[in-house]
């Protein structure tokens, strides 16, 4: 009976303690995909800018579905092809703000706000603002934006 005490004592605190290191491990998987759909979340930026829509294909699944800042439905190609002939010139675009929900182990949102200057077909210089939520999937090994809204948002007064 003396020996089999602590050993009782030594399960049930190993037994207490699995889920806390559960816990722990999911916390860092956690914070891995988030500083991973951050990073992403900026190439896509520096990819608009550089008009580079391979990279931007890149990010995107094929299934994609979302709603472009004239709340008009987009699909992956023609949210290619916009970006591809956009006649605007972006000089920057940086990403804020942004907020990361993984909601399980292949599954998460990012909200963000995106600044952009440039200038436009005319030459005109232009600073706006959009605010936005990606939905990221990830299949097969690879992490890809599965749908996007997008709103351009109101200048401050």
């Amino acid at each position: 009976m003396k020996l089999f005490t602590p050993l009782l004592v030594i399960t049930l605190l190993g037994l207490a303690a699995a889920p806390c290191s559960h816990a722990e491990e999911n916390a860092a998987d956690s914070s891995a995909v988030q500083a991973n759909l951050k990073q992403m979340e900026d190439a896509w930026v520096k990819a608009l800018v550089s008009k580079d829509s391979a990279a931007v294909g890149n990010l995107i699944a094929d299934d994609f579905a979302g709603f472009n800042p004239d709340g008009k439905h987009v699909t992956k190609s023609q949210l290619l092809d916009g970006a591809k002939n956009e006649p605007n010139t972006l000089s920057s675009a940086t990403n804020d703000n942004m907020d990361v929900h993984v909601y399980g182990p292949n599954l998460a949102t990012v909200c963000g706000i995106t600044t952009e200057k440039g200038t436009d077909k005319d030459g005109k210089q232009f600073t706006r603002g959009y605010v936005w939520v990606d939905t990221w999937m990830e299949r097969n090994g690879k992490w890809e934006c599965i749908a996007e809204g997008v709103m351009e948002s109101r200048k401050k007064k």
